[in-house]
């Protein structure tokens, strides 16, 4: 059934988002139907024809201040706690627990939760509530996980986390089709590749400035906080003003799948960003276990050089998500330019792997984020260009390949453990390095783009 919508009056207006882990538009099917808010002209096919600069401005802010509440745990706060509370023997089996049940609760919460802001009825619109909400869950739950004494209590803590932010998350990129034309989505994509960097840039300075867990991850938690909401009540909001449909069982299960034979580019380029990211996290979830067990460093140095290693990715992901973008507008050629990006991404890997001093570790964060920045930029408007003619299950095609870039943040710790033991930790990032270059590989099977 068509949901009808109105826009929303000024004095009660929320906010519009920002991707969030993960996908540009977790929600896009709340722009299938429905007029949108604002006095923006629309083009053909209800998109505007101009995105508002109000928008363009204040989307990567919301959104850079999400990521780093829910990345400062992520990045630095999770390790730093789990080594307060449990022995050196059991404290990478106890972060794999963590990391990984977070990872998988994040996974699923972020389509749901699109989905349920697709269907809300308030009078304060369809996004805010879950902004607003979300955001303070979140934030609440912060405080538990920084204070927590044993691991039960930082996994309750931090599924909780996550669950209210990426319901907060889900919430804001839902706006992004009402605002953005498609003839903008090159460039806005890559206004979104940085929210990343900029929100791990950001935590990782945050947690380098106090020495507990609890202010690590309560103070990133509470600034972007109160940047998501201050954001959510000057953004014009969509109000339901008809009842959706009853919300089944066949509709939830089908907001994480779709159909790789009907769809085999999509299919690819799913595989694709599925096996780099893999590789990404392989890197990301243990470096400051690295630096202390591989290269002994004293761990109160960890916090500082996690910073700097943030820092330099963060650099290059910026500089590359801008020119990644513009450059595959321009020659719209996306499948050469995914291939190039991934394995630069696996080279700074290996780099990191093979690394004797922090100094090489740095390195390779550079050349990574090199590729980190371009890959996040030219993926979107790769599988932008895959979508189907059929534009009433963008949301879900773009929920299903959330799942890609959120579901290795649950597998890379479920079988980091024995690659540990086995071979230590450049072995995990070899080894993630691997996959990814298989999955850069398989961009060539992608018909249809060039």
């Amino acid at each position: 059934m068509a949901v009808k919508t109105i826009p929303q009056d000024s004095a009660a207006s929320p906010a519009s988002g920002t991707p969030n882990s993960s996908t540009p538009a977790a929600a896009l099917s709340s722009a299938a139907s429905g007029t949108l808010s604002g006095t923006t002209p629309a083009a053909p096919g209800g998109a505007p024809a101009k995105a508002p600069r109000a928008y363009v401005i204040g989307m990567p802010i919301a959104s850079a201040g999400l990521w780093m509440a829910v990345l400062a745990p992520a990045l630095v706060v999770l390790a730093i706690k789990v080594s307060e509370i449990t022995t050196p023997d059991t404290r990478a089996g106890a972060l794999s627990l963590v990391a990984g049940v977070g990872a998988m609760v994040a996974l699923l919460a972020n389509p749901f939760f699109g989905r349920l802001s697709d269907r809300t009825m308030s009078r304060f619109g369809m996004r805010k509530p879950w902004i607003v909400g979300g955001s303070l869950v979140g934030l609440a739950s912060l405080f538990l996980l920084g204070s927590g004494t044993n691991v039960a209590t930082v996994l309750i803590a931090w599924v909780v986390a996550q669950l209210g932010f990426n319901a907060a998350l889900a919430a804001l990129v839902a706006t992004l089709p009402d605002q953005a034309a498609p003839a903008e989505r090159g460039r806005l994509s890559g206004l979104i590749g940085m929210t990343l960097p900029v929100g791990l840039v950001a935590a990782a300075f945050f947690a380098q400035l106090f020495d507990n867990a609890l202010q690590m991850a309560v103070v990133p938690g509470v600034v972007g906080t109160a940047v998501a909401i201050a954001f959510a009540f000057t953004f014009k909001d969509r109000v339901l003003t008809e009842k959706p449909a009853p919300l089944n069982l066949k509709e939830i299960l089908g907001s994480f799948y779709f159909n790789p034979r009907t769809y085999p580019g999509l299919g690819w380029a799913w595989l694709t960003k599925f096996m780099v990211y893999i590789g990404y996290c392989a890197g990301l979830l243990y470096l400051p276990y690295f630096f202390t067990d591989h290269l002994h460093v004293a761990e109160t140095e960890v916090t500082s050089l996690v910073f700097q290693a943030t820092l330099v990715s963060s650099a290059g992901t910026v500089a590359t998500s801008l020119a990644g973008g513009w450059i595959s507008d321009r020659i719209g050629k996306r499948k050469g330019m995914v291939i190039a990006s991934a394995l630069i991404m696996m080279v700074g890997l290996i780099v990191i792997a093979t690394s004797s001093t922090t100094d090489q570790v740095l390195v390779g964060q550079a050349i990574a984020g090199l590729g980190l920045g371009c890959f996040g930029a030219v993926d979107v408007a790769l599988i932008a260009d895959l979508l189907p003619g059929n534009q009433s299950e963008n949301a879900k095609t773009f929920g299903v390949f959330n799942i890609a870039q959120a579901l290795p943040q649950s597998l890379v710790p479920a079988v980091a453990f024995p690659v540990i033991a086995f071979g230590g930790y450049p072995a995990l990032f070899l080894g993630g390095a691997a996959v990814g270059i298989i999955g850069a590989i398989l961009v060539i099977r992608i018909k249809g783009v060039k």
